[in-house]
Parts: C-alpha cells; sequence; structure tokens
C-alpha cells in the first residue's frame, strides 16, 4: 500500500532547521504511531547536497519506510454454524454479485448488525530514491530538475518534476516560481467478484500537479509567498483494503431485509481534479524569533474542500539551541459518496461511488508539534521533533523525528 503519508511527514523534517546552503549529508529516521494498535511506521532518508560553484547543485535522497499493524475495515462477526449455512451464504453473496459487480465474497453476514469495522493485518516495506538537478544562470533564474522512485510489495512508482525561480528585477525583492509534476505509478488491487484476498492484478494511476507562486519581500523583516495549485490524478483511486456495506434488494421485494446487506469494495471515481491555495508569511519580530504563519486551501470535484490555518516559531534561544514549535488547525467537508462508519445507518445503494474511509470524511483536526535543532559543532547539527494529531472523529495519531546534518 502506498505510504505517502508518513513520507509527508517525514518530508517536513526541515522544521526546527535553518535552511542548509553549504555542501551537506543528513540522516532522518521516524517513527509514526496511530493510536488504538494502528499503523506503525519507521522511516529512514539518507540525504546528499553537492555544489559545484555557484552555477550548479544536486541534491540525492535515498529511502527505507516500513509499515506494520492494522487497517480498519467492515467485516462479518457472525460465525459459521456449520457447511449448510455457509452454502447459504456463498448463494446469497453470489445473488447479491449479480446485482452489482462491487460486492465481495468473503465477508457476508446474515445480520445486518453482525458487520463491525475490525482490524486487518498489514506489513509492508517501501524503497525509495529521488535526484534534482539545478541550475542558475547569468540572470540567477534556477531551473530544476528531477526524478524519483518507489517500490513496494504492492505498490510502485516513478515520477518527474521540473520548477522554475525567477526574480522580478535586479533587487530580487520579487520571484515568481513555476512548476510540475508526473507521477505514474501502479497497485495490486483485489479484483472485484474475487475472493478479497487472494486474486489480485496491477492497476494504474497517474498523478500530475502544476504550481505557480509569488514570493515577495515587504520590509527586512517580512516576506510572504503566495501559491496557487492545481492536481489531476487518473485510474485506479478506489482502496481496496478498504470496505462498504450495500444495500441489496435480492429478493426483489422492494425492501430491504437484516439479511440484505453486503461487503462490498470502496469505490471512487477514477478521476480527480484538485486546487487550491497556499500563502506562507515570515515575520522577524526579533533577532531570534521567527513567526511563519500559514493558511492553506483545498477543493476537488469529489466534494471534498479543507482550510488549515495555523504556524510555527523558529526561536534561538542561544547561538546553539533553536526551537521551533507549531499548530494547525484544519477543518474538512467530506466527499459526495462518503458515510461515516459510526452513523446510525453506514450502509450504500446497491450501485454508485461508496466509501468510508475517515479521510474522506467531514471533520476538524488539530495539530500540535515541538521541533528543536541543535549544532553541536561548526558543522554537525541534530535535529528532533514530536507531534501529536487529533481528529474530530476519533482519529489520533503521533510521530517524532530524530536527524543529523553535517556540512562539508
Amino acid at each position: 500500500m502506498s505510504k505517502k503519508l508518513p513520507l509527508a511527514l517525514l518530508g517536513t523534517v526541515a522544521m526546527a532547521a535553518s535552511a542548509v546552503g553549504a555542501d551537506h549529508v543528513s540522516m532522518h529516521h521516524m517513527n509514526f504511531e496511530e493510536y488504538g494498535d494502528k499503523i506503525k511506521a519507521g522511516d529512514n532518508i539518507w540525504s546528499v547536497e553537492k555544489n559545484f560553484g555557484v552555477d550548479w547543485t544536486i541534491t540525492a535522497e535515498l529511502g527505507y519506510d516500513s509499515v506494520s499493524g492494522a487497517s480498519p475495515a467492515w467485516g462479518p462477526t457472525t460465525p459459521l454454524a456449520g457447511t449448510g449455512d455457509a452454502q447459504e451464504r456463498n448463494r446469497r453473496t453470489q445473488a447479491a454479485q449479480e446485482a452489482t459487480s462491487e460486492v465481495i465474497r468473503a465477508g457476508y453476514d446474515p445480520h445486518r448488525s453482525g458487520y463491525q469495522v475490525q482490524p486487518f493485518d498489514l506489513d509492508d516495506k517501501r524503497y525509495s530514491g529521488s535526484m534534482n538537478v539545478t541550475y542558475r544562470d547569468a540572470a540567477r533564474r534556477e531551473w530544476t530538475v528531477g526524478v524519483n522512485t518507489s517500490v513496494e510489495e504492492d505498490y510502485e512508482s516513478v515520477g518527474t518534476n521540473a520548477q522554475v525561480l525567477f526574480y522580478a528585477d535586479k533587487r530580487k525583492n520579487r520571484s515568481y516560481t513555476l512548476g510540475g509534476s508526473m507521477l505514474f505509478d501502479k497497485t495490486q488491487a483485489f479484483q472485484k467478484y474475487s475472493n478479497f484476498r487472494n486474486e489480485q492484478q496491477w492497476e494504474d494511476l497517474f498523478t500530475g500537479s502544476l504550481e505557480a507562486g509569488l514570493s515577495q519581500v515587504f520590509t527586512p523583516n517580512f516576506y510572504s509567498t503566495f501559491t496557487l495549485y492545481g492536481g489531476y490524478r487518473s485510474g485506479y483511486l478506489s482502496n481496496h483494503y478498504l470496505t462498504v456495506l450495500r444495500e441489496i434488494d435480492i429478493d426483489g421485494n422492494g425492501t430491504i431485509g437484516g439479511d440484505e446487506v453486503f461487503l462490498a469494495q470502496d469505490t471512487r471515481p477514477d478521476t480527480r481534479i484538485s486546487g487550491g491555495l497556499n500563502v506562507q508569511a515570515f515575520y522577524s519580530v526579533h533577532q531570534r524569533v521567527v513567526v511563519r504563519p500559514k493558511y492553506k486551501l483545498f477543493m476537488d470535484d469529489w466534494g471534498v474542500s479543507s482550510h488549515q490555518l495555523g504556524g510555527k516559531m523558529n526561536i534561538h534561544v542561544t547561538d546553539w539551541l533553536m526551537l521551533a514549535p507549531g499548530y494547525f488547525w484544519y477543518h474538512q467537508q467530506g466527499a459526495n459518496f462518503y458515510r461515516d462508519p459510526g452513523a446510525a445507518d453506514p450502509t450504500f445503494a446497491a450501485t454508485g461511488y461508496a466509501t468510508s474511509d475517515l479521510r474522506l470524511g467531514g471533520f476538524t483536526a488539530n495539530a500540535y508539534e515541538l521541533g528543536a535543532s541543535l549544532k553541536v559543532t561548526a558543522k554537525l547539527r541534530l535535529n528532533a521533533l514530536a507531534a501529536y494529531y487529533e481528529q474530530s472523529n476519533g482519529y489520533e495519531s503521533r510521530w517524532w523525528v530524530l536527524g543529523a546534518t553535517y556540512e562539508y
């Protein structure tokens, strides 16, 4: 399964450290845990940056990540009473599959109340790598191109990206950026009409993104960045590890009985168009204190929209110690085809898009973090971060990061 969330968190390790301009190597480890004995992840990234004069810079990263734990999904709880019961369940499942291809074999429960969200074990490893090359021309415009790849047991990804940064004038108080990226992914998905656990087939995914940004220096102590971004995804966008409940009138009497609810696949549209706005400010309150407020707007054609508001501070306690506390508030409106698994009626109709993935639901969240950067020597810096995240739907997680950067 794709583990973009933990990796995105690890990517924020730029957290407590100032931007490193000199040649350097770094290593960071993140430990991520969801409350309730769910997902646990251990992510590791080794990176290097090398400058060739003042015109060329090459950066490269290698990553190794592991995920284990349990993923929550609907499943049956009523035990089989015998061979006859198993045959009857199989017969009714086949009847439901004739009405919709979304129904899966493993998991029919003859009692509506017998379905419960249960943990299903998962264990996976991911290997990743990326490289970016930046060139600065005579006008000091920056041209960056890069490639990246990752491999998991059931997920593969290859991508490329490019960006150009140029200044409005020689004073360099204003700059513009244009960038884009493409990902060509493949995932092994459980197939319809299968027994859910065995038959898999590779499915393609494409992700494209574009962004345009403006950076403006207003005063010696204040500057801000404004970024418009958009994205397009196509291919297999459902999550085959997740399930939903569908009501299917298999006896054709016009009503849904307690034995006419079936386990079905998470089913989403095969395209997704998204976009939004990202605003970040940097204000030096004091020579030792920098405030970094941020606002982000996101929306897509699935009905999801969100607002993120918060910020971080860089507090230079001493010449060798910097602290970076942060807080973010997040509010999301759920997808049009989402239904809360904890709702009084969590079932869907026989056909149509359907998901009970909490990440596509409506909720409010709070994230708290504290980073630290310790300058051990003139060339060695240690970084650390601890964070806690909670959603109004009951989801909670925490993570910590430890790392080191050495200039050479």
